[in-house]
């Protein structure tokens, strides 16, 4: 390997999202991940889904990682969401790795309000990231400075958005730094306080529409059909109805 695997990677934000301060970990009966996978084709490991609570007293409702093993194939997506009701961001994190040292990674917040309405809100949760997004993009040499983008799901995210195109994990490693500004920023906004909306209600409708659309299969069906391959349609489902259901009541 020329550079980090991507478990070690995803331990990194892991450990920026402070677990022990944020969260609280839901885990199966014999204290392993929430819900381990298993192949659809032959019953052998798969990976597993691990799935955390918000704290009271935090902006944060959930978080879950599900690492996909396909042979010598890992997927790594991690996903850290606000409050249904609020105007916390949500944190999309994702690694793809392929042998011996190709990967494909991407790091974004998916905005929770539009900008022409509440443009200070973007200034405050994307002001502190100009910076590390243009040392991110500014390289030619670096395949996130020209990653096609997929318009159908770009929509739903963030121009702040930093992903790759198939690169090396020597490239992942390089721009750890901006990676790990963009997570340590997450965090630091968790601590804020001053995220409700005057119709909770209302913003937890948007917030379940804005998922049902972004997790939607026609959006990458690639991607999605690729997940149903190897743990099967059913199981596939419930991890999205992981990402899509708010744990915490507001």
């Amino acid at each position: 390997m020329s550079g980090p695997d991507a478990p070690v990677i995803i331990e990194r934000l892991l450990r920026l999202l402070r677990p022990e301060h944020f969260w609280f970990e839901t885990e199966a009966p014999d204290g392993g991940p929430y819900l381990p996978l298993v192949s659809a084709a032959d019953g052998s490991p798969a990976g597993s889904v691990r799935l955390w609570q918000g704290r009271e007293a935090t902006p944060l409702d959930r978080m879950v990682y599900m690492r996909l093993l396909a042979g010598p194939v890992e997927t790594h997506l991690l996903f850290a969401f606000g409050l249904a009701g609020s105007q916390f961001p949500h944190l999309h994190a994702q690694v793809v790795q392929f042998p011996p040292d190709g990967c494909v990674y991407n790091m974004d917040y998916l905005p929770r309000v539009d900008a022409v309405e509440h443009p200070d809100w973007f200034a405050r949760v994307f002001g502190a990231l100009r910076r590390p997004y243009r040392q991110a993009t500014h390289d030619s040499q670096l395949s996130c400075a020209q990653a096609p983008a997929n318009p159908a799901l770009a929509v739903y995210m963030s121009p702040w958005g930093i992903a790759s195109g198939r690169t090396t994990t020597a490239e992942l490693e390089a721009v750890w730094p901006q990676l790990d500004a963009y997570v340590r920023h997450y965090a630091e906004l968790a601590e804020t306080p001053n995220w409700s909306m005057p119709d909770p209600a209302a913003q937890a409708e948007r917030d379940r529409r804005h998922l049902e659309l972004f997790l939607a299969d026609e959006l990458d069906p690639r991607a999605w059909n690729g997940v149903y391959k190897i743990i099967g349609e059913a199981r596939g489902t419930l991890i999205k109805r992981l990402l899509r259901t708010p744990l915490r009541s507001e």
